[in-house]
């Protein structure tokens, strides 16, 4: 490798000496090490101290300079704009090189005219700012994106541990209040129940996975809604009642949200008190309320568990509104998801 980036040096200098005569030596090396920078950026501060070193001690003729300029300003260029780009603080000092390289051919003119200088040197800045600008410009939108991909794959995390919550914990209750209750009085058709709400909480595992697993080709997992609530309902037994209005309609992303409230409206009641009524009610105005007969809970449980919250985080992302708290001595859950397209009576286009 070190072979490589010496031929890269010597041998355009050698093909140039008929050219540039030995004056030109340094300028040839001092563009030879700008272009290794620019494929390297590691180089660059070498690169910089190279250029500003040439251009503080030649005193030679200005032809080898202006003939050399232009191999030696781009790569420069294109190094200021990666570490611009990657937040370097050898950045400033490439940008200076660039400002002061035209010196070279100017300084040493026949007829030298400040003036001339003095343009020159402020066009090479202006082309240094805008280099500079554009690897900024290119670090900004780099980071835009990094915080991107933090927040899907922080929303990813979020949706994984809600279904995880309200899905899986809801039938692993249902299986622990199961066995508790067949090991004092075994009932009939407990073992299947038991077996049953495995088999469910298996199957939602398996379509979380297969959720993950998705890509944007593939034809999305099975998503929950109001019609699994009938089923949902009936399993909780008979203590569990359910009215929704005729009429009563969401958009799939509400209903999955609706779906997932009941889930973990019932999980609690089946916690806190198993042998509560609970009541679930879906009007044509989209709103959602779930009416239990059982003392105030937490939002968060000792355990370390979030339901209430994470319910709050889907509500909202849908557009809704969420509140949970006693009412009349029961407990309410209220889901307003009224700003759904799908709900009649809210102002916007039925589909």
């Amino acid at each position: 490798m070190r072979a490589y980036w010496l031929l890269l040096l010597v041998v355009p200098v050698l093909c140039g000496l008929p050219f540039t005569r030995p004056a030109g030596i340094l300028v040839s090396i001092a563009a030879m090490v700008a272009v290794a920078a620019a494929v390297r950026p590691s180089l660059g501060l070498v690169a910089a101290a190279v250029s500003i070193g040439v251009t503080v001690i030649y005193r030679g003729p200005p032809q080898p300079p202006g003939l050399w300029l232009i191999f030696e300003l781009t790569p420069l260029l294109v190094l200021l704009t990666r570490t611009a780009r990657a937040g370097r603080s050898v950045a400033a000092l490439v940008a200076l090189a660039v400002t002061v390289l035209p010196l070279r051919v100017t300084l040493h003119q026949p007829a030298h005219h400040l003036d001339g200088s003095v343009l020159v040197v402020a066009t090479a800045f202006a082309c240094a700012v805008a280099a500079a600008g554009l690897g900024l410009y290119r670090r900004a939108q780099d980071g835009r994106r990094a915080h991107a991909l933090a927040a899907a794959r922080r929303s990813q995390r979020l949706e994984l541990a809600r279904d995880l919550h309200d899905l899986v914990a809801h039938e692993v209750t249902g299986i622990v209040l199961e066995a508790q209750a067949a090991r004092v009085a075994p009932a009939a058709g407990s073992y299947e129940r038991i077996e049953a709400a495995g088999q469910r909480a298996l199957t939602a595992m398996d379509n979380m996975v297969a959720a993950l697993r998705t890509s944007d080709e593939d034809v999305p997992p099975r998503v929950h809604g109001l019609a699994d609530l009938p089923g949902v309902v009936s399993r909780f037994g008979p203590a569990a009642t359910l009215a929704i209005e005729p009429g009563a309609a969401l958009p799939a992303a509400a209903g999955s949200v609706a779906y997932h409230v009941v889930i973990e409206a019932l999980t609690n009641v089946r916690r806190h008190a198993p042998a509560a009524g609970v009541a679930i009610t879906l009007s044509t105005a989209g709103i959602l309320t779930v009416v239990s007969d059982m003392p105030e809970i937490s939002a968060t449980r000792p355990t370390g568990g979030h339901g209430l919250e994470g319910l709050r985080e889907r509500v909202e992302a849908v557009g809704g509104a969420f509140g949970a708290g006693p009412r009349d001595g029961r407990w309410e859950v209220r889901c307003d998801l009224s700003r759904s397209a799908d709900v009649p009576g809210n102002g916007r286009p039925q589909p």
